[in-house]
């Protein structure tokens, strides 16, 4: 059980960071809808995993994992606010 819930945690950090690549440059086209979409999946995994690692007693990994969350969403939704700053 516990080599399952690693192997899949594991596909769906992968999966989150080919999300992020693959609408990196696209994100400012999407409507806020699918922006929101893709934000909230980004943070719901990143935030349960990080959760699930200081539970696991891990505080110094915890807070690495959160501090990638927040890297990741900052590097997602910056060319959006840059873009609205121009108009």
């Amino acid at each position: 059980m516990l080599f399952g819930h690693v192997l899949f945690g594991t596909i769906a950090v992968i999966g989150i960071l080919l999300l992020e690549l693959g609408f990196y440059r696209e994100f400012n086209r999407l409507n806020k809808i699918q922006k929101l979409g893709i934000f909230l999946t980004i943070f719901g995994l990143i935030s349960t995993t990080a959760l699930g690692i200081f539970v696991a007693g891990n505080v110094l990994a915890g807070v690495i994992v959160a501090a990638i969350g927040v890297v990741l969403l900052g590097v997602l939704v910056r060319p959006v606010f840059s873009k609205e700053k121009m108009k």
